[in-house]
């Protein structure tokens, strides 16, 4: 199964990595090189994870404070976001 991500999840992972990147020098970068590292994995456990009130499977980013979630349609999964530090999650609204 393919990983597809919404066009806005670049701007919430530009705008994650530049928070990041203010609490110490680098640690944006390690926060991308996750994300798209547990984005690449999700066909292995995108079943694990159950729907949340946001209609979306969230899954948790070790060692960051970020949420990513994402779809399941019957061909692809569709991450619509990550969410960092309790942004509320009605940015998610209509996304996908």
């Amino acid at each position: 199964m393919s990983v597809r991500l919404v066009d806005e999840v670049f701007l919430d992972l530009r705008a994650a990595r530049d928070w990041y990147d203010r609490k110490s020098f680098g640690l944006g970068d390690e926060f991308a090189d996750l994300f798209f590292t547990i984005a690449r994995g999700l066909p292995d456990v995108s079943l694990h994870h159950a729907i949340d009130e946001t209609g979306y499977r969230p899954i948790r980013m070790p060692r960051f404070t970020a949420v990513i979630y994402y779809d399941l349609t019957d061909i692809e999964i569709v991450v619509v976001g990550v969410l960092v530090n309790g942004r509320n999650a009605s940015a998610l609204k209509n996304r996908g």
